[in-house]
């Protein structure tokens, strides 16, 4: 079984440009398969997160006899 390797960003100050920089590194460094995979899984936690936290219907219009 493969290890995965671990990338993590330490700065001290914000750098957006480090920032990117490590974001395109990260990204290079997958295969095809492993984006769309991780794309996927980030996909399937926004809508998860979206159905959890998303407003209920509006209540319907009730006519009065």
């Amino acid at each position: 079984m493969k290890k995965k390797k671990t990338y993590i960003l330490q700065l001290e100050k914000d750098d957006p440009k480090k920032e990117l920089e490590f974001d395109v590194r990260f990204n290079l460094s997958l295969t095809e398969k492993q984006r769309y995979k991780i794309m996927m899984k980030l996909l399937k936690q926004t809508m998860k997160a979206v159905k959890k936290h998303d407003y209920p219907k509006s209540p319907a219009i009730v006519s009065r006899p």
